[in-house]
């Protein structure tokens, strides 16, 4: 209970803080409008990231995907002769 009452109250204060004071909470220039050549920069870096973002999410799809079909798929023969072969069999 002490712990969480720790946790909670400064940022209630800071909070209050913000509030009371919204000059210091505005945005930088480039997010108020400002005409300047790095507001597109940026705009193209998070895009970028976003990209990276999507492409490695796509990327660990696919591979479970590729997994799961795998798990589905039968063993080829010789995979299966050799288990037969060394008693290895699968009881399920």
């Amino acid at each position: 209970m002490n712990r969480s009452r720790r946790l909670v109250t400064p940022i209630l204060w800071s909070g209050a803080l913000l509030a009371l004071l919204p000059a210091a909470a505005s945005a930088c220039s480039v997010c108020m409008g400002a005409t300047s050549r790095t507001g597109p920069a940026i705009n193209g870096a998070i895009f970028l990231m976003l990209g990276f973002v999507g492409a490695i999410l796509t990327g660990l799809g696919a591979f479970a995907y590729n997994l799961a079909k795998r798990a589905r798929s039968p063993l080829p023969p010789h995979a299966e002769l050799s288990q037969s072969m060394t008693g290895q069999e699968d009881t399920k």
